[in-house]
């Protein structure tokens, strides 16, 4: 089996409660969403990839690092369970980045550590009908706000709707701010006069400019 890869590096984790951390990044390419704030644009197209094995990609990753990001473009339109399956027998931690928008099978659940998953919002230029009550598998929410008031607005209505628990949620500022720290001071100070309990968190690589 072959995977079609973008890219693939060894970084800190940017985003998300696996802030911090180095961690292996595989990028897959292709994806069936065209948000247009998105700064991988250059990983929708399958064929822009890099047909890859499991052995491939597990070669080219840093050995010293025991985190693994699966990312993409949208990693979930591959099957993951193999690749997954060889980073837990190498020790890894497995972190997929997902828009959500399809949902993980029984076996890849039981495989992947964390699944960071990012609802897309009105602001993405299109509308998606999620369905996550029930079937409540993200390990965290996390949301891109570009209008504090409106986005913010947005995910409160999307969490009651979805019965999300709110300790789930992270809003985060709009990365192609040129004033990025003034995105994140609006935001904050929205989340913090509308009386929301969602957590704030930057994406860190913006701030110390590493990819």
């Amino acid at each position: 089996m072959k995977y079609w890869v973008s890219e693939i590096f060894t970084s800190i984790q940017g985003e998300g409660l696996v802030i911090g951390l180095p961690s292996n990044f595989v990028r897959l390419a292709g994806c069936h969403l065209r948000c247009i704030w998105c700064d991988t644009k250059y990983s929708w197209f399958r064929w822009e990839g890099k047909a890859m094995t499991v052995d491939d990609i597990i070669g080219s990753l840093d050995k010293r690092v025991k985190v693994t990001t699966i990312t993409g473009g949208e990693p979930l339109l591959q099957d993951l369970v193999p690749l997954a399956q060889r980073l837990k027998e190498e020790g890894h931690k497995v972190v997929v980045e997902t828009s959500g928008t399809i949902k993980p099978s029984s076996k890849l659940r039981e495989l992947v550590d964390v699944f960071s998953v990012s609802p897309k919002l009105s602001n993405a230029g299109f509308k998606i009908k999620y369905d996550f009550r029930g079937d409540d598998w993200a390990t965290y929410y996390k949301f891109v706000i570009l209008d504090p008031e409106k986005d913010l607005a947005e995910v409160d209505q999307f969490v009651r709707d979805q019965g999300i628990e709110p300790t789930k949620v992270i809003v985060q500022p709009d990365g192609r701010r040129r004033d990025y720290e003034n995105a994140l001071k609006e935001l904050t100070e929205a989340v913090l006069r509308l009386g929301l309990p969602y957590r704030v968190l930057p994406q860190l690589h913006r701030v110390i400019k590493v990819k």
